[in-house]
């Protein structure tokens, strides 16, 4: 999080709430730019940590991520399931759905097709984990 310039107001690109075991994570904008890159990577990165790597990652609905940005999140996923964690990601346009199949980028991320469906992940991971 940030200060704009000349101004007080804070900029943050995720809205965090922790819902145990995992944090769910509300994307701000519709789509991320490149200009959004360094601070997504902060703030998933404290995310990350803070719940073990265990993410859901939700998009409003139709949303674009520019390539800057899907490197901070192939990075921080990578660090998510070195933690022994997934990142889930729900809402991605179907275009950057399709992108990201036809490039072979959905094995680095893990998409979901709604909310229900990465729960679901995180409660057989739990089980499998006790």
């Amino acid at each position: 999080m940030y200060m704009l310039e000349g101004s007080s107001q804070l900029v943050s690109v995720l809205d965090v709430g922790m819902v145990q075991p995992f944090a769910m994570v509300n994307v701000r904008p519709e789509s991320l730019r490149e200009h959004q890159a360094s601070l997504l990577s902060e703030e998933l990165a404290d995310v990350v940590d803070r719940s073990c790597g265990r993410v859901l990652l939700r998009f409003s609905e139709g949303a674009e991520v520019c390539a800057s940005c899907l490197s901070e999140l192939i990075r921080e996923s990578q660090r998510a399931e070195a933690l022994g964690g997934r990142i889930f990601i729900v809402g991605l346009s179907r275009e950057m759905r399709r992108m990201l199949k036809g490039t072979g980028l959905d094995r680095q991320l893990h998409l979901a097709r709604d909310t229900a469906e990465a729960m679901k992940h995180f409660d057989r991971r739990q089980v499998a984990a006790a």
